[in-house]
């Protein structure tokens, strides 16, 4: 359902979110839930703020039973820097209004039994943000930093495997439960699934970023005619996958390639070596390219 926009980004709320309102609202708990979502709201807007600035178009925020999501076009063909800077906006903002909440204690102590509780929800936002598993903000900022050394995907393989290793741990944790309390956590479960099921979504949409980025590469050099290029140089009997791996969504890339006496003997496109992948593989000499 839409429920209207803020700085000109649009709000839906998620059937089930409006559905859990309800619930709790029967039983005298809805002010509390609508103050957790608006901490979730401001945690998502943050984001949006910070990707808007950077240039990215937010399309809009919708609000979960377990959170929230920001959906930001052409998000999954950010360099690693711009996901580091927009993953980490969300955590500040938590943390940031943790703190503010924190002075109003300070300032209104016969506010702090309410005040308490907001607190207490930043500071958990800010802590389960952090958790190194995707989509979480924790699991995008060390993906883009991994990234930087390892690649795209390489870094995506291991910040999902640590997402489904913490959907094992709650799990553990909902069996330990009920083993010892008699008690189902039903938070816990969809937790679970729901980092599971996202971690195996961001390794199926790994494998096709590279030609996003270049086909937004090419779309953004026809329209505007020039852009500016990255120069890398290497020896023709290079790996290329030791060339790619310098490869980043900011720029376009130019490779001179030398011979054994350090002397051109051509160059390559990061068009035409993406494009000889698929034929010669990562693992063949660059000078099998030119």
């Amino acid at each position: 359902m839409r429920a209207g926009k803020v700085a000109g980004v649009q709000i839906l709320l998620n059937n089930w979110f409006i559905l859990l309102i309800l619930l709790f609202t029967m039983a005298g708990l809805g002010g509390k839930v609508a103050g957790i979502f608006a901490c979730i709201l401001w945690h998502e807007l943050t984001h949006a703020g910070i990707a808007s600035l950077l240039g990215y178009k937010v399309k809009e925020i919708e609000l979960l039973p377990f959170g929230g999501v920001a959906r930001i076009e052409g998000l999954s063909e950010a360099g690693s820097v711009h996901e580091m800077m927009i993953a980490v906006a969300g955590p500040l903002a938590s943390l940031g209004l943790a703190a503010f909440v924190y002075v109003g204690m300070v300032w209104y102590p016969d506010w702090n039994a309410t005040l308490n509780y907001y607190l207490n929800v930043n500071i958990m936002l800010f802590l389960f943000n952090l958790i190194p598993a995707v989509p979480l903000d924790g699991g995008r900022i060390v993906r883009g930093w991994l990234s930087r050394h390892i690649g795209y995907v390489r870094a995506t393989i291991f910040v999902a495997n640590i997402s489904k290793l913490v959907s094992l741990g709650l799990l553990a944790v909902v069996c330990i439960e009920f083993v010892i309390f008699n008690n189902i956590n039903i938070t816990f479960i969809m937790a679970a699934l729901f980092l599971y099921v996202a971690a195996r979504a961001e390794l199926d949409l790994a494998g096709f970023r590279t030609m996003r980025v270049l086909a937004k590469k090419k779309a953004e050099l026809s329209r505007r005619g020039v852009m500016t290029a990255f120069h890398l140089t290497a020896l023709k009997d290079a790996p290329v996958r030791d060339v790619i791996r310098f490869f980043s969504p900011e720029q376009y890339y130019i490779v001179e390639v030398l011979d054994e006496k350090f002397h051109v003997c051509g160059t390559l496109t990061e068009t035409e070596v993406w494009e000889g992948l698929p034929l010669r593989g990562v693992y063949a000499r660059l000078g099998d390219f030119l």
